[in-house]
């Protein structure tokens, strides 16, 4: 038996569909019927969560956050009896903070809470380094290191939003964002080391991403084109 709203298959004695929630009726025809076509817009304006789950999941995710960076900080009193190495914990988790908050109640466009998360959370930064040993790393490491995971992800939306076709090339699209954090992070950290600009690991890093991309895009057109894998590799 299955459901005449969406086509799951049920059980006999279900008078409700579990997935759509739509009554049963008694057409227990064998065959299932044609599922209504969504699309990736009505898709995913439905998968979006509702204002009580965005509350729940930001309660959680805030008493993750408030647990570890207590427990960070109690670690680090205990051995250094100040707080050193847990300065960055409760950064981290600040800044997670700033971004779980406004995802969850600011009703704006992604970017626009993109933007506040990192306006928001320079603050938090700025403040926390000037409460332990004077501006330090937070304007110089810090808010660097932030703006560019903030710009990287915003061209990222961009592209994304842009693609006409989209499949594949979204995770190639993703590799392209990680190698070039990479490359940011490299970058600042060296600068903020030693004033100079060299690149280590991060060019290893991309290296290695460049094939890999090249394979998606490759899969993604033949998939654009309607020809599957086992034609594609000769299964």
């Amino acid at each position: 038996m299955y459901c005449q709203n969406c086509g799951v298959e049920l059980e006999d004695n279900m008078t409700i569909c579990p997935l759509c929630e739509e009554p049963v009726t008694n057409n227990h025809s064998g065959e299932a019927p044609n599922k209504k076509f969504i699309s990736q817009k009505d898709y995913f304006s439905q998968a979006k969560m509702s204002l009580p789950q965005k509350k729940i999941t930001w309660e959680i995710v805030s008493i993750v956050l408030l647990s570890g960076t207590i427990a960070s900080f109690i670690v680090d009193f205990f051995i250094n009896h100040n707080m050193s190495w847990s300065e960055y914990t409760v950064a981290i988790g600040l800044t997670i903070f700033s971004y779980v908050s406004l995802f969850a109640f600011w009703d704006q466009r992604t970017i626009i809470k993109i933007i506040g998360g990192f306006i928001v959370s320079s603050v938090f930064l700025v403040f926390l380094d000037a409460l332990t040993n004077g501006i330090n790393w937070s304007i110089r490491l810090a808010i660097p290191l932030l703006l560019a995971a903030n710009l990287i992800v915003i061209i990222l939306i961009s592209v994304i939003q842009r693609s006409k076709f989209k499949g594949i090339n979204l995770i190639a699209y993703a590799f392209i964002a990680a190698a070039l954090l990479c490359l940011s992070i490299d970058t600042i950290l060296s600068f903020f080391e030693t004033r100079l600009v060299k690149l280590r690991w991060s060019i290893i890093v991309s290296a290695c991403v460049i094939p890999v991309v090249m394979v998606l895009f490759f899969l993604h057109y033949r998939f654009k084109k309607g020809r599957s894998l086992k034609k594609t590799f000769h299964i």
